[in-house]
């Protein structure tokens, strides 16, 4: 059963742009990680709605090592200081009964 989690922000006024490059960092980083299945950066669709981004992992325990490692730390580090507000979601993935 994969492990997901999703992350959503909103960038401070003016910080679209930096938030989406450390974003893609983050997933480019996590995609070399071992367990990673698959994620992507998050659009929103809405003008005032949440940017954010997806990965699926193997399991939560690949994505917590990740998530502890140097790198992750640093970008995660210099994304709070550019969005104003950040959630972090944890699922289960399962999939539809056939």
């Amino acid at each position: 059963m994969p492990y997901v989690r999703v992350s959503l922000m909103r960038p401070r006024p003016g910080e679209e742009e930096r938030v989406r490059d450390l974003i893609d960092r983050l997933v480019g980083f996590f995609s070399s990680q071992p367990g990673y299945l698959t994620g992507y950066r998050l659009e929103p669709v809405e003008p005032d709605g949440y940017m954010g981004r997806i990965g699926v992992w193997d399991t939560a325990e690949q994505a917590d090592k990740a998530a502890q490692e140097d790198f992750d730390l640093a970008l995660r580090s210099q994304m709070n200081m550019s969005v104003a507000e950040h959630l972090e979601y944890s699922f289960h993935g399962t999939a539809p009964n056939a």
